[in-house]
């Protein structure tokens, strides 16, 4: 296919998208709640992205974040921001940003750690090993449903990722062990950190740790 060709299939496209995204702009105008049908499906936004998806889901999440702000702004609600950030994802599911930044969204703006869960899952699902994803499903696990166990999980799988953030997820894998009670995986964790370190504070701030979960272990805190 000819240059001209490609520019104007990506003008149609364009058109096509900008017009259904348009959608979005009368609900913040109007401060009023909608519905889902207002915004397109995926399967409908993949057919008028004619083989643009990538530029398709940058558009949206253009609009996805224009939306967020009139939120902030008290005018309007955010009642379509979870299909808007499935939209996108299906539309370029690498687009590991959007699963990060619009679960954060849904988890502290719309209470819904469910939601914000399973978009993180198929997040995942999308790029098992894509680090910054990994560690954010630990957090997201460890704040926003302080289930520890499961913290302590996706810490340790992000810890053991290519290009990891140094120790950071290791040491977040260490105390989601702790604050789940369990007391001697925290303190192996942090025993692995101080020997494994070239950095003298964290060494010192992991035998600082360890000194401190020996001390609760002895006293009878500790867990399984």
């Amino acid at each position: 296919m000819s240059r001209p060709a490609r520019i104007g299939i990506a003008c149609v496209a364009l058109a096509a998208l900008a017009g259904s995204a348009r959608l979005i702009e009368p609900v913040a105008a109007a401060k009023a709640t909608v519905g889902i049908a207002y915004l397109p499906t995926s399967e409908c936004a993949r057919m008028a992205a004619l083989g643009y998806r990538e530029l398709a889901a940058d558009l949206y999440w253009f609009k996805a974040v224009q939306y967020y702000g009139g939120y902030r702004l008290d005018q309007n609600d955010i009642e379509l921001f979870s299909h808007l950030a499935d939209l996108i994802t299906d539309l370029d599911p690498q687009f590991t940003g959007a699963y990060r930044l619009s679960a954060i969204v849904i988890t502290e703006d719309i209470g819904n750690f469910p939601e914000a869960k399973r978009l993180m899952e198929k997040g995942l699902l999308n790029n098992p090993d894509d680090y910054w994803l990994t560690f954010e499903m630990g957090f997201l696990h460890y704040l926003g449903g302080r289930d520890y166990a499961e913290a302590e999980k996706y810490f340790r799988v992000a810890a053991s990722l290519p290009n990891n953030d140094g120790s950071r997820a290791a040491r977040f894998a260490a105390d989601a062990a702790s604050k789940g009670g369990n007391i001697e995986a925290s303190i192996v964790l942090w025993r692995e950190l101080a020997e494994s370190s070239d950095n003298q504070y964290l060494r010192e701030l992991a035998e600082r740790y360890i000194r401190r979960l020996e001390e609760q272990r002895a006293a009878g805190g500790g867990g399984a």
